[in-house]
């Protein structure tokens, strides 16, 4: 499927924008084309009215100025459309406001006169500072500031320079340019938290696909996380049987195609049992029952999702050996680059060994495990076996779950 002939113009448009500012940490194209709208095709309909007052209180050359004004904003929504250049696009529409602004207060006799307009340089400065660089941005602001303090003291020469203009026009003036600054920033700034917000809730989200809820609150709150040690866990491995010939005869997309769809299911496993996906590499699977938050049935919640990826397991091409052991174990995050909840230990250990020395389509449990769960499982031992490291160990099938066995929370 062709995705960019799925998109809209102003998605392309949007992602065709060379991004500055605090547009550098929006990646909705659309948002973007608003902000770039509002800002130029709004600030020119919000001038065009500012010249029909200019005009009706008999303010000639203010008028005009902003007549220029409004074609260059128009000019700016077409430039911004043919080329996606944000940062040179409105940093000529901020230099361009800025003056009109400055010549306004000058022709119209200062703040008592015209109404206070120079308080468009608020609503300069808030462009600015989203759509420029910083030091732009903190130049443009630093001008604005010298400005208004220089008006400031030039006040009484400037209304001495020009005769009083409509005693109507400051008390219009002000409440206008007021209005106006805020229908142009406030909806920016509106998109701009609600995206920030969105992106914010998405990070959030990636991280708890990483990490369990209570590690990533952690390392949101404090900026790492400490190890910790569980007195009792269990800990699963599942593999796929004969993975590597299997692959050998497979497509490499339908091979992987396959692995999604199971491990797919066995994640939503995960979600019902309250149990926690470890990692998976390549085809083994690994979950541990009992971490970051002790549950006393760990290792009867762990034994209950095994034997449903064995049944999800037998209606596809794919057989799966499990194994799980209970014991003690460390947990925790290590490094400080591309976060992964691990853990540590012997228990670990032991319940790889039960998945690797297994039998194809069945479950082994070690003695530890199966003292935990012989009470509401069926199991068939299989005897003492050798096991790599370990010496010998007396392990057990794990059978079919009775009907009063629930899901954690089910």
């Amino acid at each position: 499927m062709n995705v960019e002939a799925d998109e809209t113009y102003w998605e392309r448009l949007g992602k065709k924008a060379k991004r500055v500012g605090v547009l550098e940490t929006i990646e909705n194209p659309i948002t973007i084309v608003l902000m770039a709208s509002i800002w130029t095709l709004g600030a020119a309909a919000i001038t065009v009215f500012l010249v029909g007052l200019f005009f009706w209180f008999d303010e000639p050359t203010v008028a005009w100025l902003s007549v220029i004004l409004v074609f260059i904003y128009i000019g700016g929504w077409f430039l911004f459309v043919a080329s996606g250049g944000v940062r040179v696009v409105f940093a000529v529409l901020i230099v361009a406001s800025l003056f009109v602004a400055v010549a306004a207060h000058i022709l119209m006799g200062g703040y008592a006169n015209s109404g206070a307009f120079l308080m468009w340089g608020i609503g300069i400065a808030a462009v600015a500072t989203m759509l420029l660089r910083q030091g732009e941005a903190v130049l443009i602001g630093t001008l604005i500031a010298i400005t208004a303090i220089a008006f400031g003291f030039a006040e009484q020469t400037l209304q001495a320079g020009r005769p009083a203009p409509d005693p109507s026009l400051p008390s219009v003036m002000f409440p206008y340019t007021l209005i106006a600054i805020t229908l142009l920033v406030m909806p920016v700034l509106g998109l701009l938290v609600n995206r920030l917000s969105h992106e914010r809730e998405r990070a959030e989200g990636l991280l708890l696909n990483v990490l369990p809820a209570e590690i990533a609150t952690e390392l949101k709150e404090t900026g790492e996380t400490t190890a910790r040690r569980f007195d009792a866990i269990s800990v699963m491995f599942a593999d796929i049987v004969g993975f590597t010939p299997l692959s050998a005869t497979m497509e490499p997309e339908e091979m992987v195609d396959q692995l999604n769809d199971v491990f797919t299911h066995f994640d939503t496993l995960v979600e019902r049992y309250g149990v926690e996906k470890i990692r998976t590499i390549g085809d083994n699977y690994m979950v541990a029952s009992g971490l970051p938050v002790p549950r006393e049935d760990h290792a009867e919640a762990l034994a209950s999702m095994a034997l449903d990826m064995l049944e999800y397991s037998e209606r596809g091409p794919l057989t799966f050996r499990i194994g799980i052991n209970s014991g003690p174990a460390v947990a925790g995050v290590i490094g400080t680059k591309k976060f992964q909840y691990d853990i540590w230990g012997d228990t670990v250990n032991t319940a790889s060994r039960m998945e690797s020395q297994g039998q194809p389509g069945k479950v082994q449990v070690s003695e530890s495990t199966y003292q935990l769960i012989k009470d509401d499982f069926e199991t068939t031992p299989r005897g003492p076996i050798e096991v790599k490291g370990k010496g010998t160990l007396t392990t057990w099938f794990l059978g079919a779950v009775p009907a009063a066995a629930t899901p954690a929370g089910g």
